[in-house]
């Protein structure tokens, strides 16, 4: 995948809503108040890619961490030692599992910066079709299901979010890209703005490994 792909699906990580008993534009809006009150979240993970031009669906856990708008880090306990780190003005691949000795590194200039409430939670019924779904359960919350198709041009076709009816917090997400590729990540263990050490979102290249420096890093 390309860092342009990887961005994308970072940026489609985090999400929130609901409250039984309220209209979808209601439970768009709760979720906006919610994630204003938030200056970081953790989270365990769960991620499915699955890419039927190749055939391939690969899985991976681990847990991730975000602080707005700029800072970014998801840590692969499966497979293990795989990264991926916004620091605030760069965003870092480490993929050993599949390119080992490399790294990747990507400017967050102009446009990059990986804010997942400004994704989705800036003027939600205005900037997408919004499709109520139904009642779900996901790892044993209650959930609301809503499906959001861009009204304006985006790095993906749709996105999908189960949205915990108790916190307002989102627990599952599914991103539907061009091709017919589709990233599903589900989050427990939420961790509300958490104490993170300074130099959290710090990436430390690997000794003898190659920085692969993208167009304009």
């Amino acid at each position: 995948m390309t860092p342009a792909g990887v961005l994308a699906g970072v940026a489609l990580v985090l999400l929130a809503v609901p409250a039984a008993g309220q209209s979808p534009s209601a439970l768009l809006e709760r979720a906006e108040e919610r994630y204003a009150e938030l200056h970081s979240l953790c989270a365990d993970f769960q991620q499915r890619l699955h890419v039927p031009l190749l055939g391939q669906t690969t899985e991976s856990r681990g847990r991730l961490c975000q602080q707005a708008p700029r800072f970014f880090r998801m840590d692969f306990a499966d497979p293990a030692g795989d990264a991926i780190v916004a620091d605030g003005e760069h965003l870092w691949i480490y993929y050993p599992s599949t390119q080992p000795g490399q790294v990747v590194r990507t400017d967050l200039q102009g446009g990059g910066s990986i804010d997942f409430h400004r994704e989705f939670l800036s003027d939600p019924m205005g900037r997408y079709e919004v499709e109520t779904q139904g009642a779900e359960t996901v790892g044993g919350r209650a959930t609301q299901r809503f499906r959001l198709t861009p009204r304006a041009a985006a790095p993906y076709l749709r996105a999908t979010v189960w949205i915990d009816t108790a916190d307002a917090l989102v627990r599952r997400i599914e991103i539907e890209q061009e091709g017919g590729s589709k990233r599903w990540l589900e989050m427990s263990n939420l961790g509300l703005n958490p104490d993170l050490a300074d130099g959290f979102f710090r990436f430390t290249v690997p000794e003898g490994t190659q920085v692969v420096r993208m167009s304009g890093s």
